[in-house]
């Protein structure tokens, strides 16, 4: 089947991710979360941001956390429009994560209206601007769930376009890592025919 960019869906998975070490050297098991936030062109005019968060329990270094399916999902499926961008941030839990999955929704709220993104979208709604609002809203996230004792142990940001030799690099994955974590994203084309 053909990818059709302009009316087929894509999904952006998580397709691996490893804890190389825990950030709180005297732990054996750490309790490390995906927290994602991400805009595409279809949320640009009301300003609206997708976010998650998905937690692991008693995880030891090196030890593969996403390895049923194709992943963890972090976008989609959906179609994007011209571009989608994610910012995705692991961390390590140290208080109660719980109720930060409960608060997500609203602190990704509290931080866009604190950036002013509507009024930053309608003076330029693009990619560009997306991909720095949402690289700035997880900051400001990550930076609150710090203040609950978290750490921050890698970051990834990216967008994907449209209007590429190979719309929205389909079918790629990208590796990312740091001493503290390992992640592998990738994008999986989802033709309707």
């Amino acid at each position: 089947m053909k990818f059709d960019p302009q009316c087929d869906d894509i999904a952006i998975v998580l397709s691996a991710l490893k804890l190389r070490q825990s950030a709180d050297f005297m732990d054996s098991y750490s309790e490390p979360y995906v927290m994602v936030v991400g805009m595409d062109e279809n949320s640009v005019d009301g300003a609206r941001f997708h976010c998650q968060l998905n937690a692991f329990s008693n995880v030891r270094a090196y030890q593969p956390l996403v390895a049923a399916g194709e992943g963890l999902l972090l976008y989609g499926p959906a179609n994007p429009g011209a571009f989608v961008t994610l910012s995705v941030a692991i961390m390590e839990s140290d208080a109660e994560i719980r109720q930060a999955g409960q608060d997500l929704q609203a602190w990704v709220s509290q931080a866009a209206h604190h950036i002013g993104v509507a009024s930053l979208l309608a003076v330029n709604p693009g990619a560009t601007t997306a991909r720095s609002l949402v690289e700035q809203v997880l900051g400001r996230v990550a930076n609150r769930m710090r203040d609950n004792q978290d750490d921050t142990l890698l970051t990834v940001s990216g967008c994907w376009f449209r209007d590429r030799p190979e719309p929205y690099n389909i079918n790629s994955f990208s590796v990312h890592h740091n001493d503290f974590a390992e992640a592998t994203l990738k994008v999986i084309p989802l033709p309707s025919g």
